[in-house]
């Protein structure tokens, strides 16, 4: 009986070490995709950061044409604007 125990044992050590380089070599290939994914995301996580800052210059340079022509053409009232404002945040502040 304690030959067929050895032989049982050792069977079940070579099935041991056999999981143990499965479970190396599986988290070898888990990490290697990881890596090759989280590099992925990144770059196009980079992509669209870099898309949405162009798009926020866009947007930003033309409002502020857009309120340059303003101001030029209709001087007057962008004074009385700004003044009303003035005034609005003054007594808001003052509220305080």
């Amino acid at each position: 009986m304690t030959g067929n125990y050895s032989e049982e044992m050792g069977a079940v050590k070579s099935d041991l070490q056999t999981l143990k380089q499965d479970l190396a070599t599986l988290t070898k290939s888990v990490k290697a995709d990881a890596q090759a994914n989280a590099l992925e995301l990144r770059a196009n996580a980079k992509t669209k950061f870099d898309e949405a800052r162009a798009n926020a210059v866009e947007v930003s340079t033309k409002g502020r044409r857009k309120a340059q022509s303003t101001i030029q053409e209709n001087p007057i009232v962008s004074i009385a604007a700004t003044a009303g404002l003035g005034l609005i945040l003054g007594a808001l502040m003052a509220r305080r």
